[in-house]
């Protein structure tokens, strides 16, 4: 068994297909074919169905598929720790970031991070932040920077920045006068006072959707209206055009583009903060340019550039 073969696995089981999976390894689709072939002869098992054009893992091919991944991991991190040891830093960073925060984060620190480690090529992963999670456990990213309300036991994690969730209004909205003062002078409100508005909120999927819906139904709360957006820019946009009310974590809410023309208030009573945090792989060799990387996105937080 041969790494590149394991690759192989790999790319198959993410592509679901033979021809895409070998256009992304640069190889011909018959001689994926029979590697594919050859490797089921070799197990005596049958590693994926053929379900029209797409292939599934059979159950034999989902514990080969865990194992597979455990050793080019094993394989990731060893390289990363060589290359630390010969001091030659020659390799590869894969960051996973949500798409709002990749557009003020990253134009701040790559130029930054180049210049210190030149020869570190830095891979961008944009997606929401379940997904992130799950990228990062099976170690198909090594780095992930998101918002936290829960931890995954697979992940270890280091809080940037605590930060609340606000609610996003148009300017000028009736309830502003209803809002509470709170000690230390941020105006909040709560998700009760929000029952008869049209809620803008995330997919199910996405790790502030599934926030605020778990507060809803903890309360017991059926706004009037509710609909969604995977994209937390355009829903905090709409809120600030008089659509509805829309949420954005307080690191968001610094880079919203038309927070003057909108009013924000701290969500309260809630049952956590949603904490800035970046997170890698539990167990897993973190390299020195992967805390590097954690530590100017630190400071740029720290400084207010973030």
């Amino acid at each position: 068994m041969e790494i590149r073969e394991l690759e192989y696995f790999v790319a198959i089981w993410q592509e679901e297909n033979l021809s895409r999976a070998a256009e992304k390894l640069f190889v011909t689709q018959p001689a994926l074919s029979r590697y594919l072939q050859r490797l089921e002869d070799e197990l005596g098992l049958l590693l994926f169905q053929r379900i029209g054009r797409r292939m599934r893992l059979t159950y034999a091919g989902e514990r080969y598929l865990s194992y597979a991944q455990k050793i080019l991991q094993t394989r990731r991190e060893m390289e990363a720790e060589m290359t630390d040891i010969r001091r030659e830093e020659k390799g590869r960073l894969r960051v996973g970031i949500p798409p709002f925060r990749c557009s003020f984060i990253m134009p701040a620190v790559l130029p930054v991070f180049r210049s210190q480690h030149p020869n570190i090529d830095v891979e961008i992963m944009e997606e929401a932040s379940a997904v992130l999670d799950e990228a990062l456990a099976c170690g198909d990213i090594d780095l992930a920077f998101f918002s936290l309300s829960e931890k995954n036991a697979r992940l270890n994690y280091e809080i940037l920045e605590e930060d609340w969730l606000y609610v996003i209004l148009p300017k000028g909205h009736p309830l502003g006068s209803a809002a509470r003062t709170e000690p230390d002078g941020a105006r909040s409100l709560t998700l009760e006072q929000l029952a008869d508005e049209t809620l803008i909120l995330q997919k199910h999927g996405q790790r502030q959707g599934q926030y605020i819906l778990s507060e809803l139904s903890a309360r017991h709360i059926r706004p009037r209206k509710t609909i969604e957006s995977s994209n937390i820019r355009a829903a905090a946009l709409l809120a600030a055009n008089g659509y509805g009310a829309a949420f954005l974590s307080g690191g968001l809410l610094r880079h919203f583009e038309a927070r003057e023309r909108c009013d924000a208030f701290r969500l309260s009573g809630c049952k956590a903060a949603l904490n800035f945090a970046a997170a890698t792989r539990a167990g897993s060799y973190v390299s020195s340019w992967t805390s590097d990387f954690i530590a100017l996105v630190r400071e740029g937080i720290r400084s207010g550039a973030i």
